[in-house]
């Protein structure tokens, strides 16, 4: 289902809504080409619980507006959702601003560790 065309700057491009399977839903970003350019999704959990995750746009078209379009299209259809839920999501510190500006709260902070192996 395409959701709507849009212009930013220089690029054209359409959000479109994909459901996978009952539990997973994407949101995607493509240009004129087709090709996809950005994209989000969310996942329904146990206990009314809806867990946005799997956000990403190409490097070339970041700080577009295409995320806050994409957030924006996958926010509406939990929205339109006949039944009630809690929304959570894992995100990056140049995200939450995001979530913050459209009612998330901060629950606890995550940290991201690494060993390397050689």
């Amino acid at each position: 289902m395409i959701i709507d065309t849009l212009n930013f700057t220089d690029i054209e491009f359409k959000t479109s809504v994909l459901e996978v399977d009952k539990s997973l839903i994407l949101f995607l970003a493509t240009n004129t080409n087709g090709d996809i350019i950005g994209k989000c999704s969310l996942k329904f959990r146990e206990n009314n619980v809806i867990r946005y995750q799997g956000a990403f746009v190409k490097k070339q078209y970041r700080f577009k507006g295409i995320y806050k379009i994409l957030f924006e299209t996958r926010d509406q259809y939990v929205k339109n959702l006949s039944k009630k839920f809690i929304v959570e999501s894992y995100c990056r510190k140049s995200s939450v601003n995001l979530f913050l500006k459209n009612g998330f709260e901060i629950s606890h902070e995550l940290y991201l560790v690494k060993k390397k192996y050689d």
